[in-house]
């Protein structure tokens, strides 16, 4: 859980990320960079949910 932006873009890559998108054409580059900037002003929240299998045979 990141209540930190800035903890957030370094653990989770929000910003290379994002770049990579707008590189690939996924993202227009103005909204992108629009969203990005906003995420760091007022409350921010992430979390995710990493799942690891392990198997053997």
């Amino acid at each position: 859980m990141f209540r930190d932006f800035r903890d957030a873009d370094h653990i989770l890559g929000l910003g290379r990320n994002m770049q990579r998108a707008i590189e690939a054409g996924h993202i227009d580059e103005t909204r992108g960079r629009r969203w990005f900037d906003s995420l760091s002003q007022g409350p921010f929240f992430a979390t995710f949910t990493l799942v690891t299998v392990i198997g053997s045979r």
